[in-house]
């Protein structure tokens, strides 16, 4: 029976008998794919209304030019002003699974060979962009190695002119070669050649790749940060020279990437910047040199991703108990995580270990943080006893792992070092590890997935049913997908 025949009968919900107009608008406001596709589970006739109309036009994420994909949200208003991501990336990024419509793109009016043409392409690609009133999140992400922009100049402005033009636009990510064309302040004094030097009204900015650190571009850049004052998020070149003047009152997340190179004379201006910018909760930065802070700096913080050279400056004199719940510091030891005075302890919930000497020194580590629960450690230690760095042994590892009563996933390749990679042995050792951790349900596997740039995942379940066991499974699965706008990069996934 058809939605019509259905609506007839009166065999509806009271919201499928609103007309179809208002039905459009209510399904409209709904963003997520999950809460569209609850929506659709609930009946055959909540079904039609939402796929494909909705589900394909929520997020589009690919690493190919589609020129009739972009023909078809160009001739397609109504469909377009549903889409509220776009994410354009290069052929080899495969950090996240393409995603784009299919089902109503009508191949004899938009796969045709003029709309292949590389300049009409462009054109559907500005009237598609400009159709997306409901676009929020716009990326662009290409390898900071390739020779030539994605597209030629004229190309790229009119499409980021498409994005300027954006009502709902907030999440805004460039990564490549962009902004290397873009005039600069001697020629273009008021900042109006180039598109991007004027969006606006943005709670999140990606900008990585070298246009962004032009001696000519600095001030364009500079403007471009003032007009959006309410910044939550920022990502940017460490070597970008007048980040100390900024002021972002809501900042909360901020991640500076080293991109070619610089001196230890820039960390004072980055220390001072941080120091000026107390509402910072997630902070990935790896300063050149030795920097110091104020005792009372950083007093949101909750995960860092640094060198020791930050940790150190934090520590020394510090006056405050910073409840940080995620620590990657590269260079610091075990017996010097145990040592640390500056966080409250029992709200560190997960740490990456890079380097330890004595496997007691990480039974320590469970001691004085008893809320881990996310553990990464290298595969290797460095005892007292030994000159050179050894394998962790697998009896180590299985009196070592329980010791954390609160361990829900374990990170690293060690377990799968000290079995030699014989995934009949780690069977077992998998089986041991559920009952002696009853809270784990995540392992590293031993297979490296290189799209995603990391190691698949050992998935645990337990399943109890009632009057039975409790019945132990696990799967294996691809890492998580990866996008823009994450501080620690997938570290903590």
């Amino acid at each position: 029976m058809s939605l019509l025949s259905r609506r007839q009968s009166g065999n509806l919900p009271s919201i499928m008998q609103l007309p179809d107009e208002i039905l459009e608008e209510i399904v409209s406001e709904l963003d997520s794919q999950p809460t569209l596709l609850s929506f659709a589970l609930t009946s055959r006739a909540f079904a039609e209304v939402v796929i494909p109309r909705h589900t394909e036009y929520r997020i589009i994420r690919t690493r190919h030019t589609l020129p009739g994909v972009w023909a078809h949200l160009a001739r397609r208003a109504d469909l377009a002003r549903n889409v509220r991501e776009v994410h354009l990336c290069e052929r080899r990024n495969y950090l996240a699974p393409d995603r784009f419509p299919t089902t109503l793109v009508e191949k004899s009016l938009d796969d045709t060979e003029n709309n292949a043409e590389e300049t009409m392409r462009i054109l559907n690609m500005d009237k598609a962009l400009r159709n997306m009133t409901r676009l929020h999140t716009f990326t662009w992400i290409c390898s900071a190695h390739e020779v030539r922009p994605p597209v030629h100049r004229s190309h790229g402005d009119l499409i980021f002119s498409a994005v300027r033009s954006l009502p709902a636009l907030k999440r805004f990510g460039l990564s490549g070669r962009f902004g290397l064309h873009a005039e600069s302040i001697h020629l273009d004094s008021n900042s109006t050649s180039y598109p991007v030097w004027n969006i606006s009204q943005l709670d999140s900015l990606c900008f990585l790749g070298d246009g962004w650190v032009r001696p000519g571009n600095a001030i364009h850049v500079s403007r471009m940060l003032a007009r959006s004052p309410d910044l939550e998020y920022l990502e940017m070149p460490l070597e970008y020279q007048h980040l100390a003047a900024c002021k972002f009152p809501h900042l909360k997340r901020l991640k500076l990437t080293l991109q070619s190179g610089t001196t230890s004379s820039i960390d004072e201006s980055r220390t001072r910047f941080l120091t000026n910018h107390p509402t910072i909760e997630h902070l990935s930065w790896f300063p050149i040199g030795a920097v110091s802070f104020p005792p009372n700096a950083l007093p949101n913080l909750k995960t860092l991703q640094a060198n020791r050279q930050v940790m150190d400056a934090l520590e020394e004199g510090s006056i405050i108990k910073r409840a940080i719940e995620c620590l990657d510091i590269h260079s610091l030891n075990a017996v010097t995580f145990t040592n640390l005075n500056a966080l409250d302890r029992k709200r560190l919930t997960k740490l990456k270990l890079h380097t330890f000497g004595d496997i007691t020194s990480v039974h320590h580590l469970a001691e004085t943080f008893p809320n881990i629960s996310w553990l990464s450690i290298p595969a290797i230690h460095l005892p007292t006893t030994a000159m050179h760095p050894v394998p962790i042994k697998l009896r180590d590892l299985l009196t070592l792992i329980p010791k954390f009563c609160n361990i829900e996933v374990f990170r690293g390749q060690a377990l799968w070092h000290a079995t030699n990679q014989d995934k009949n042995i780690m069977h077992k050792v998998i089986m041991g590890l559920v009952v002696l951790c009853p809270k784990l349900r995540e392992l590293d596997h031993c297979d490296f997935y290189d799209r995603r740039d990391a190691y698949k995942r050992v998935v645990i379940f337990r399943e109890q049913r009632e009057g039975e066991r409790t019945k132990i499974r696990y799967e294996v699965r691809k890492p998580p997908s990866r996008g823009c706008f994450d501080v620690m990069d997938g570290a903590f996934n």
